[in-house]
C-alpha cells in the first residue's frame, strides 16, 4: 500500500552489520507508529536473524533483506543462500536448556528471534535459496461492547468495507454474535480489523438496510495465488430476512473476485447462513466442545474451469486422493513419490500457529529432516497441554518432499480429511490430528 513503511537492502554476510540492521528495524518501526514493546521485538527479532544467517550464508554471499511497516503489522524478510540449512531451534518447542536441542549462542539467539515474532515462514526458492518472513503484530485493545443495530428494514444492499468505524462495529458485532471456530481472530480485536482491510491483507463487502445500519458482512484474503479463504456470511438482521441478506453477501463477495484472476474460493469457516446450493463440500473437519464433538464443513466453488493439475503422491495417500478427485470430478494426474530413503538433516523445522479461543492449531512443513515424526509428536503434546483439541497439518502436493511425508503424518496419529483444490502452489492435503479427546 502507499503509506506502507518500506526499507529494502543488501548487506554483507557479516555479524558487524546486525547492529545497525536492527537500529534501522527500531526507526522504520518508530515510523510506522508502533509501541515500544512491538519496536524491541521486532528490533530483537531482525538483529538476531541477521546474526544467525550470517553464519550460515554460503561462501560469504550477501543478505538480502526487506523491513516493511503495515498499520497491523512490522515485517522482516530474509532472503539467503545456505547449503545443509538447519533451523531447528525455530520450532516452537525448542527451549534453551543446556545438553539439550538448544545449547549454543548461536541457536540461543534464533530460538529468541523466534519468540519474539508473532510468526514465521520459511520458503525454499530453489537449490540454496531460501526466504526466511517474520511478523511482529501491532498490540490492539479488546473488542468494546457494541450494540446491535435495532430496527433493521429492507432494502438491503452491498457496498465495499472501507469504512473503519464500520468495519470494527461489524466484526465486533460477529464476534459476539456467532462462534468462535467461525470468526477470524481479528474479530476479537475489532480495530485491527479495518487496519488489515486498509493494508490491502484482507478484503470484505458490508450489507447495510435502508438507513445505512450494518447488517453483515463477509471478509476473504488470498490463499494461493489461484485461491481465496473466507469468512462468514455474517447476518445480523432478524431471522425472517437473513438468509436474504446472507445471499445479498455470497453474491457481492463472488461478483468482486470474479473480475479478479482467482480461481477458486474455499473456506474452514462458512456459518450456517451459507446458501448451501451455491457451495460444494470438500470435507469435515472435527472438533471436540464442552464435552461434544462437532462437525465443522470445509467449502468451496469454483470461479473458473479446473482444467487439470498434476500432484504428488505417497502411496499412503493413493486411495484418498483418487476417491476425492473422483467424487469431486477434478481431472488430476496423480505422480508416485516414495518415502525419503535418507534425511537432508537431523531437525527438522514446522511452522505452527494456534489460537486457544478457537481451540484451533495449524502445523505446516519448512524443513524435513530426521526427527519429524518426534517433532510431529511434541508439537501434538505441546498443544494438548495448551488445552487445544483441533489440531491440523497442511501438505502441498506441488513439493515432492512434502507429499513423501503421508508415511511419518500417519505414525504421528494424523489422518487426511480434506483436499483444497489450488489451496498452495497446487493442491494442498488437509490432515488432522485424529486423537480429539
Amino acid at each position: 500500500m502507499s503509506d506502507d513503511v518500506c526499507v529494502s537492502l543488501e548487506i554483507p554476510a557479516e555479524t558487524a552489520f546486525a547492529c545497525p540492521v536492527a537500529g534501522l528495524a527500531d526507526v522504520l518501526a518508530e515510523r510506522a507508529g508502533f509501541g515500544r514493546r512491538e519496536r524491541y521485538r521486532f528490533q530483537l527479532t531482525v538483529e538476531e536473524f541477521c546474526l544467525y544467517l550470517a553464519g550460515l550464508a554460503a561462501d560469504n554471499r550477501p543478505l538480502t533483506l526487506g523491513l516493511t511497516g503495515k498499520r497491523h503489522q512490522l515485517r522482516a524478510s530474509f532472503a539467503f543462500q545456505a547449503t545443509n540449512l538447519s533451523l531447528g531451534a525455530l520450532n516452537i518447542t525448542s527451549r534453551a536448556t543446556t545438553g539439550t536441542r538448544v545449547d549454543t549462542a548461536e541457536e540461543i539467539g534464533v530460538l529468541l528471534a523466534g519468540k519474539a515474532a508473532d510468526r514465521f515462514h520459511l520458503k525454499h526458492k530453489g537449490a540454496d535459496r531460501f526466504l526466511l518472513e517474520a511478523e511482529v503484530d501491532r498490540a490492539y485493545p479488546e473488542a468494546a461492547s457494541v450494540r446491535h443495530p435495532e430496527g433493521l428494514r429492507p432494502p438491503y444492499t452491498i457496498r465495499p468495507g472501507r469504512d473503519s468505524a464500520q468495519l470494527t462495529q461489524a466484526a465486533a458485532l460477529a464476534s459476539a454474535v456467532y462462534p468462535p471456530w467461525q470468526c477470524p481472530s481479528s474479530f476479537r480485536t475489532p480495530g485491527k480489523f479495518p487496519d488489515m482491510v486498509a493494508d490491502g491483507q484482507t478484503t470484505c463487502v458490508v450489507a447495510c438496510d435502508a438507513k445505512g445500519q450494518t447488517a453483515g458482512l463477509l471478509a476473504w484474503s488470498p490463499c494461493s495465488e489461484q485461491g481465496l479463504y473466507f469468512s462468514g456470511p455474517f447476518v445480523f438482521v432478524p431471522p425472517e430476512e437473513a438468509a436474504n441478506v446472507a445471499r445479498l453477501l455470497v453474491d457481492g463477495f463472488l461478483e468482486t473476485v470474479a473480475r479478479e484472476s482467482y480461481s477458486i474460493v474455499l473456506s474452514f469457516r462458512a456459518t450456517s447462513d451459507l446458501p448451501e446450493a451455491s457451495f460444494e463440500t470438500l470435507g469435515f473437519l472435527q472438533s471436540f466442545m464442552d464435552g461434544r464433538l462437532e462437525q465443522h464443513p470445509v467449502v468451496f466453488r469454483h470461479l473458473r474451469e479446473d482444467n487439470g493439475l498434476a500432484v504428488w503422491c505417497a502411496p499412503q495417500l493413493e486411495d484418498f486422493l483418487r476417491q476425492t478427485y473422483d467424487r469431486l470430478a477434478l481431472p488430476r494426474d496423480i505422480l508416485p513419490v516414495d518415502a525419503p530413503a535418507g534425511r537432508p538433516r537431523r531437525e527438522s523445522l514446522l511452522g505452527a500457529t494456534y489460537d486457544r479461543v478457537r481451540n484451533f492449531a495449524e502445523l505446516e512443513p519448512f524443513l524435513d529432516g530426521e526427527d519429524l515424526t518426534a517433532n510431529l509428536a511434541t508439537h501434538v503434546a505441546a498443544f494438548r497441554r495448551k488445552g487445544i483439541g483441533t489440531i491440523l497439518y497442511t501438505m502441498d502436493l506441488a513439493v515432492p518432499w512434502e507429499a513423501a511425508l503421508a508415511g511419518d503424518l500417519i505414525q504421528a496419529g494424523f489422518a487426511p480429511v480434506a483436499v483444497l483444490p489450488q489451496g498452495g502452489q497446487s493442491d494442498k492435503v488437509i490432515w488432522q490430528y485424529a486423537q480429539l479427546a
